[in-house]
């Protein structure tokens, strides 16, 4: 008799704080200071890499680089002060987080790129995705 009342406890529990999420994760519904501040490093941080892209030789003829050679774009060679101390914080090393509870993951074709950078610690699954004609989007899976 413990064991159902236990399992029903903590079904319910679960029912409720799935709600929650799913109230907080609602389209239009208010987001934390935590997870607008995260948000706007994340779009400084994809605006960062279509600069990158953009300001290399290469996207003339729409050639772009991979995402462990971000670094050695001539962007970031001209950056200074405080845009300088920022490139230098990320890590472009694919498979590992980019900033910390971000997740980039960058695909070079032949003729562009693509990307999403999502935040790992966003309980809805929050994302930015752009590609090379420069438009960022906002991204989260459809609940």
């Amino acid at each position: 008799m413990v064991t159902r009342t236990t399992l029903l406890t903590l079904t319910l529990a679960g029912l409720a704080f799935n709600e929650a999420s799913a109230q907080q994760c609602a389209p239009g519904a208010p987001k934390t200071a935590e997870q607008t501040t995260r948000r706007k490093e994340g779009l400084a941080v994809t605006r960062t890499i279509n600069n990158l892209q953009a300001n290399q030789p290469g996207s003339r003829t729409h050639t772009f680089l991979r995402q462990i050679e971000l670094p050695s774009s001539p962007f970031a060679a001209r950056q200074t002060g405080t845009q300088a101390e920022f490139l230098k914080k990320l890590n472009f090393i694919p498979g590992e987080e980019l900033m910390p509870g971000w997740q980039l993951t960058l695909d070079v074709t032949a003729d562009g790129y693509w990307f999403i950078l999502k935040d790992k610690l966003d309980p809805c699954g929050f994302a930015f995705v752009s590609n090379q004609n420069g438009l960022i989007y906002n991204a989260e899976p459809l609940q």
